[in-house]
């Protein structure tokens, strides 16, 4: 099926009066990217981030772009012409160009086009990640079936690759296994699938949680695993379900800021010997994040790095 992308090029101010509009002409759904919103985010220091794009803030032009997706048919049309006639009815030079821009765009493209770009991928010695749709062989790797969805984790982010990279060079036979921050599932499968005892799968979004339990039950390993979703930092009845048994893996692919704040916990509920990895920090925040997890109890391992982005290991004696 075939739709009308509209993008009205406006400022903040004037995207309240387009969603309005598009509102008014029978459509919910549209999209504002301000990049207003994303300066709040970085002059928001309680909210824990440690990586933005370099240029997003410039992508729009400094503008903000209001999208909305109107399909090729009688309804479309009306709607199309009466949200292009109350642009065109706002007066003033308050709310930016209202410049309108339109294109054709095809619903097959989002369908199935981006399965193109995801195809068997091995990582370190051990695994090979793969989509559901491709077909290869093991070559005497484990294989994890990860479907790219609306959650972190298809193992062709640094990140990942660092996680499992470390995961298959320590001890995790036998074990069980936290997965802090699990997003799809990847890192706890993987170590499923070389032989822990179990795993716990923790994920303060709950759509992430959903699809970590099918990934796993897509990988045939969830009846030595269970999910749950909630935050550790605010509540301290789930911290004490999460942090109440003692792990010899534990796995957190996180951010630096929420590593720090976690890393007592982390040592609370590592067995002595076990092995604590986690990533998710870039190469400028390494140093402070291996202070941290230092200044909790941990002895630093080792650490590892790639395009800028670290993996640090961990044991507890």
């Amino acid at each position: 099926m075939k739709f009308t992308e509209l993008v009205i090029h406006t400022n903040t101010l004037g995207a309240e009066l387009a969603g309005g509009i598009i509102t008014a002409a029978g459509i919910s759904c549209y999209s504002v990217e301000d990049p207003n919103d994303l300066r709040a985010l970085l002059e928001d220091h309680t909210v824990p981030y440690d990586y933005i794009e370099e240029g997003l803030l410039e992508e729009t032009g400094g503008e903000t772009l209001v999208k909305v997706y109107i399909s090729k048919d009688g309804q479309g049309f009306t709607q199309l012409q009466k949200i292009k006639h109350g642009i065109e009815c706002i007066e003033g030079d308050m709310y930016g160009s209202l410049r309108i821009d339109e294109a054709e765009v095809d619903d097959a493209d989002w369908a199935d086009n981006w399965k193109q770009y995801f195809h068997p991928l091995k990582i370190g010695k051990r695994f090979l990640v793969k989509p559901t749709w491709e077909e290869c062989e093991p070559e005497g790797r484990e294989v994890l079936e990860i479907d790219p969805a609306s959650s972190f984790g298809t193992g062709r982010h640094e990140t990942t690759a660092l996680c499992l990279k470390a995961l298959e060079n320590c001890a995790v036979s036998g074990e069980k296994v936290l997965d802090m921050g699990c997003g799809s599932g990847i890192l706890a499968i993987g170590a499923l699938k070389l032989g822990a005892e179990s795993a716990l799968l923790v994920d303060i979004d709950s759509v992430a949680a959903a699809i970590a339990q099918d990934n796993l039950k897509l990988n045939g390993v969830e009846g030595r695993a269970s999910v749950l979703c909630g935050n550790v930092l605010d509540d301290a009845e789930f911290e004490k379900r999460v942090f109440g048994t003692e792990y010899g893996v534990i796995l957190a692919n996180i951010v630096a800021d929420i590593i720090k704040g976690m890393a007592p916990m982390f040592l609370s509920s590592l067995k002595s010997g076990g092995t604590l990895i986690c990533s998710g920090v870039i190469g400028g925040r390494r140093e402070e994040v291996e202070a941290a997890l230092a200044a909790a109890g941990f002895i630093h391992v080792r650490t590892d790095e790639e395009n800028d982005w670290v993996v640090i290991v961990c044991t507890k004696k």
